[in-house]
């Protein structure tokens, strides 16, 4: 859906969204042989982020922008999740017996991947799961609409130079790696 009469921004936007988006485990799927409900914990924990890239690419999107139609409601079950992040992270920090302030990579690592029994035990797990999968439908819908959201600025690797194949960054014109 490459469209070069979209501004710049917009599809500067769209890639860092669907980057956001596309590392968050949640939203990638299962490991055979993992609980599937460490998912709808680790999916609330990361609500803040993929919240925060939907909401900047709405912000700064047409209304016309073929991106509208999956990015709203992508947009508002992300915030579904949101909403239950406060309680998750209470529920972590007395669980776990963490520092509501702390932010070092265990206490933060304790609030994301946590085990089944676990998540269900906390009293928001219905609600979550719910909203969990809200989320996973329609950000998985809006993925996809982002992962083919290119600029003229983008590069295929298969127009990339065959050196650089398989590097896995996108060339961008102007720049030292770029054409």
């Amino acid at each position: 859906m490459s469209d070069p009469t979209r501004p710049a921004i917009e599809r500067e936007l769209a890639w860092r969204a669907h980057l956001e988006v596309a590392t968050r485990t949640p939203f990638l799927g299962v490991t055979p042989g993992r609980d599937p409900d460490c998912l709808v914990g680790e999916a609330v924990y990361d609500s803040l982020a993929v919240h925060n890239a939907l909401h900047k690419l709405a912000a700064a999107i047409t209304p016309d922008s073929p991106l509208v139609p999956t990015l709203l409601p992508a947009l508002m079950a992300s915030r579904r999740l949101l909403s239950l992040r406060s309680s998750w992270t209470g529920y972590c920090n007395e669980r776990f017996a963490l520092e509501a302030a702390a932010t070092d990579k265990t206490s933060e690592m304790s609030r994301q991947y946590v085990d089944g029994d676990a998540v269900r035990a906390w009293p928001q797990f219905n609600e979550a799961q719910a909203a969990y999968d809200e989320a996973k439908a329609a950000i998985g819908d809006v993925e996809q609409v982002l992962a083919r959201f290119r600029g003229p600025d983008s590069v295929t690797s298969t127009e990339a130079e065959p050196e650089r194949q398989g590097a896995g960054l996108r060339l961008v014109p102007g720049t030292a790696g770029g054409r």
